[in-house]
């Protein structure tokens, strides 16, 4: 009994410890896309100068004349610069995204599997601490709670009933 009760209590402060995280990352997350927009930002730049001087109306026209070149060098660098372009545009919209999101919706950024791969890169260099909002802290009291109860409430309800029927059968 002692020793589900000390479980009882680690699961819940893990929980808590783990949702406090998530503010956290997030503030890490926006940093690591600053850099990266910030970086990119001065290639499309290049592009754009690229596409000014030579008479092209955008960079995506200018894109469009070089994927028809014939030369596979010219093709395969177009696709590069499209690839820049896209990663640019998706970076500036995950920033935005973030920005204005709230603890919940940052959370559920973070859970989808096209963030893998940038998140994990941005947890290399992270480390733990505590969120200074109480706004942060009041939504990972809040989805620690709720996740706890989500877990134990089943536990709970298993325990009454099995102390239920030792009564039955015991009298």
């Amino acid at each position: 009994m002692i020793i589900l009760r000390l479980i009882d209590k680690i699961v819940f402060a893990a929980l808590l410890i783990l949702m406090l995280q998530v503010p956290i990352v997030t503030d890490h997350y926006v940093q690591y896309l600053n850099g990266y927009v910030d970086a990119t930002q001065a290639e499309v730049d290049h592009y754009q100068q690229l596409a000014d001087t030579y008479g092209y109306t955008d960079i995506n026209a200018m894109l469009t004349a070089l994927q028809a070149n014939q030369d596979a060098l010219v093709r395969d660098d177009a696709r590069h610069k499209q690839t820049v372009l896209l990663a640019h545009k998706e970076a500036q919209q995950a920033l935005n995204n973030l920005r204005t999101s709230n603890y919940f919706e940052q959370a559920w950024y973070f859970a989808q599997p096209a963030q893998y791969q940038r998140l994990g890169q941005v947890l290399n260099l992270y480390q733990p601490s505590l969120p200074l909002k109480p706004q942060a802290v009041g939504s990972a009291l809040i989805t620690s709670l709720s996740l706890y109860l989500l877990l134990w409430l089943p536990v709970a309800w298993l325990r009454h009933r099995r102390k239920k029927h030792r009564q039955v059968f015991s009298h």
